[in-house]
């Protein structure tokens, strides 16, 4: 069964990262935010089904959207 990749982009120690889970690997790290949501927009899109979560400065959530198809096989 394939597994729903989730992008978040998060601000951390001045900069705007773009965390790719499940496993937690920084795919990028941005002094500005569009650009970080450029990335995790650019990367959700290019897999079978994925979430980009944005979260505003403080860490609460800005946005969140799917990309991709959401068959039943797929968790999450």
């Amino acid at each position: 069964m394939r597994q729903r990749i989730h992008y978040h982009v998060v601000h951390r120690s001045g900069e705007w990262h773009v965390v790719k889970r499940p496993g937690n690997v920084r795919e990028g790290r941005f002094r500005d935010k569009s650009d970080a949501v450029d990335l995790g927009r650019h990367l959700a899109m290019s897999e079978t089904v994925a979430d980009l979560r944005v979260s505003k400065l403080d860490g609460s959530v800005q946005s969140e959207v799917t990309f991709g198809k959401n068959p039943q096989e797929i968790e999450g």
